[in-house]
């Protein structure tokens, strides 16, 4: 037996209505993508960028991506949607510097399902062609969620990946059960220091020795640490304190759409040029 009410009935047609929208959005270029600057904390210079995904609905307007990536992932597009974000990410990255404006790379946001592809590497290598990019150029961002995908082509890709000289950094560590483990088995360079660290290292001591001891890790195996979810300047000045190579939130910027990123880059130039002077 099972109970069944009209409400039920509304949240399904609610989502299948919205899954069919996701669907036309990756196709129709409702999709665009944000630009988070991350900050090299000694020298105040970008080191780079973090593609951020939106959705704009021409009737629902703005639909967070709370909302939309765990439907992606739900009914199979999320790898679609990585491969859309991974192109478009390159293009801007290409047109910055055609327009003359340093950005030292880009990230962008893979799940494990993009590496069920095993062409995946030469489609990478073919969109950094195109757009006279180097591999350096681009960094990937994944979970450690990659370790619980049974796909066998899985792990396969991502060494092919990092062997042609993607970057790989490690989305949210700290959060999960194998955080440790996986440095092991994975060919990351970079580690992104969770934010639910980052709030609380003003008043917990807890949360500043394991920032530390996250940040000693990165270190021992030469990985560079980003802390993310920088808001407040006491959050900055504690993690410049302990040593934190580069950082990213919104003390230094929200996500920006591409011309908004533009005028920071102008600001945050104009800002140096004045502090010289």
């Amino acid at each position: 037996f099972s109970f069944f009410s009209s409400e039920m009935n509304q949240l399904a047609q609610e989502r299948l209505a919205l899954e069919t929208a996701l669907r036309s959005a990756i196709l129709t270029r409702q999709l665009h993508l944000h630009y988070q600057p991350q900050v090299d904390m000694e020298t105040g210079k970008l080191y780079g960028v973090e593609a951020l995904a939106r959705w704009t609905h021409p009737e629902l307007g703005e639909i967070s991506p709370v909302r939309f990536i765990p439907l992606a992932e739900e009914c199979g597009l999320i790898a679609d949607l990585g491969h859309w974000a991974l192109r478009e990410a390159c293009r801007q990255l290409s047109a910055w510097r055609a327009q003359g404006h340093e950005v030292p790379a880009v990230s962008v946001n893979l799940s494990p399902t993009s590496f069920h592809n095993l062409d995946l590497p030469r489609m990478i290598a073919a969109t950094l062609a195109v757009h006279a990019l180097q591999p350096k150029d681009l960094t990937l961002e994944i979970t450690e969620s990659v370790l619980l995908d049974t796909n066998p082509s899985t792990m396969k890709t991502i060494a092919e990946v990092h062997a042609n000289g993607i970057r790989l950094a490690m989305d949210d560590f700290g959060t999960g059960y194998s955080s440790l483990s996986y440095l092991r088995r994975l060919p990351v360079n970079e580690l992104k220091l969770d934010r639910s660290f980052v709030a609380d290292l003003g008043n917990d001591e807890a949360a500043r020795a394991l920032s530390a001891a996250i940040l000693g890790i990165g270190k021992s195996l030469h990985l560079t640490v980003v802390a993310e979810g920088v808001e407040t300047a006491e959050q900055n000045l504690l993690l410049r304190e302990q040593g934190y190579p580069v950082a990213q939130g919104y003390l230094f910027s929200r996500p920006l759409a591409p011309q908004d990123f533009e005028s920071w880059l102008r600001q945050a130039a104009a800002g140096k040029a004045a502090a010289v002077a």
